[in-house]
């Protein structure tokens, strides 16, 4: 099979080390002549200009067109922008960086399913995965997909090694992980309790030792992220560990005007007094931390006054974070061809993928998968969906998976004909 001759290009370090080389190279170069200026810009691109310029770490919170030093977004991100920024680079290196984060991240992929699978499976899961078109897109934006791409590749390597190390560098590793990944999206926080069940459960005999050890890595990311938790109180005077965006994402996702995904459905009598009252409140209260509290507040009060409504908009989150988004592509202006050809990717992906899943050997393994699935499902649930949690947690894993499906369903196939 296909699969098995892709071993031959693998069998060495060096053979290894010169194909993956000339893979990422090849897609790199026709990733760059294909490049082109992002449809639409994120905030930390914006705060990083202000914070070159001087004008120090400002946004004007959502509803509102006040710059202020704001907490609304990690800083991580907006700090690189702003160095390229004074180093006289601009978008297009941003662009080209997030791609070289996205080849370093396939090569760690690859890491991981070269422990359990083939050489020749992982390899062809490598290839697939450079020429992956969605990642593509989302790699080159001038935000930080390429970079936690990047982050989840190493976190899910350093986690598949506590199960498996005595190290106690591995506990330092992924606590500095789970520490950069905080301060570039905070939304890790929930994937650190789920990791930690996850790892309560496979940890077997040395469960008090892999607590401790974990306990540790935690310890190590909030120590990382403190000297930002100490501006924040010194700046808005009240405890924010990262940022002050959770409430305003929740409200997003949980209001009369909820759609599933960020664009809102048009105004109802409901909404406009939601609206009215929150008019109110930020003329009063000018504080972003105060601003995130309440709308929190108003998007679990909604859940609570209508909860039949709420638990129909969580289901149609699922639906459009396994399935389609009715906006999927519209922030990059992608044409109805590209939309078709992901839904027919999307539904090869979760039809193979899963099914290579369940052949997986390894129950560890196969858990430590889920488990980030199940995490990315919860990010879009209680939030609102965007194709980047589904895109960057779950896709990179079910390309590789999916081959692992078809190479069993051809060997099964294989196996009833000669008997």
């Amino acid at each position: 099979m296909l699969f098995d001759k892709l071993n031959v290009l693998v069998t060495t370090k060096r053979n290894e080390r010169v194909t993956l080389i000339t893979v990422s190279l090849v897609v790199f170069i026709i990733q760059l002549l294909t490049l082109r200026l992002p449809v639409g810009i994120g905030e930390p691109y914006w705060i990083a200009r202000e914070l070159a310029s001087g004008h120090g770490f400002i946004y004007p919170y959502p509803f509102d067109l006040i710059w202020m030093p704001t907490c609304y977004i990690p800083p991580l991100y907006v700090w690189f922008h702003a160095a390229i920024i004074m180093l006289g680079g601009g978008l297009i290196i941003s662009q080209i960086i997030g791609l070289l984060f996205f080849h370093a991240a396939n090569y760690f992929f690859y890491r991981f399913f070269r422990r359990i699978t083939s050489p020749g499976i992982a390899l062809a899961g490598f290839i697939a995965l450079a020429l992956y078109i969605p990642l593509w897109l989302l790699s080159q934006t001038p935000d930080p997909d390429g970079l936690n791409l990047l982050l989840i590749a190493l976190t899910i390597l350093f986690l598949d090694d506590t199960i498996r190390s005595q190290k106690r560098s591995i506990w330092i590793g992924l606590g500095i992980l789970f520490g950069i990944q905080i301060l570039v999206r905070p939304d890790v926080l929930m994937g650190i309790i789920f990791f930690g069940i996850w790892l309560l459960i496979y940890s077997g005999k040395e469960r008090t030792k892999k607590n401790i050890g974990y306990s540790i890595s935690i310890i190590i990311a909030l120590v990382m992220v403190l000297p930002w938790t100490i501006r924040n109180y010194e700046v808005f005077n009240s405890f924010v560990l990262v940022s002050a965006n959770s409430g305003f994402n929740f409200y997003m996702g949980n209001n009369p005007q909820a759609t599933g995904e960020f664009h809102q459905r048009a105004t109802t009598p409901e909404s406009n007094a939601i609206d009215t009252a929150r008019a109110h409140y930020f003329r009063e209260h000018p504080s972003p931390v105060d601003r995130d509290s309440y709308l929190y507040h108003v998007g679990k009060d909604w859940i609570f006054d209508h909860p039949v409504d709420a638990l129909k908009l969580w289901l149609k989150k699922f639906y459009f974070h396994w399935w389609q988004r009715e906006e999927a592509g519209g922030s990059i202006n992608a044409s109805d061809w590209m939309v078709t050809g992901y839904k027919i990717a999307s539904l090869f992906l979760l039809i193979f993928g899963f099914y290579g899943l369940s052949t997986l050997k390894s129950k560890s393994r196969k858990a430590l998968l889920i488990t980030l699935f199940l995490y990315s499902t919860a990010i879009s649930v209680i939030f609102f969906t965007q194709s980047r949690h589904r895109a960057i947690k779950v896709d990179p894993y079910l390309v590789t998976l999916s081959i692992i499906g078809v190479d069993a369903v051809i060997k099964k196939i294989r196996t009833k004909n000669q008997e």
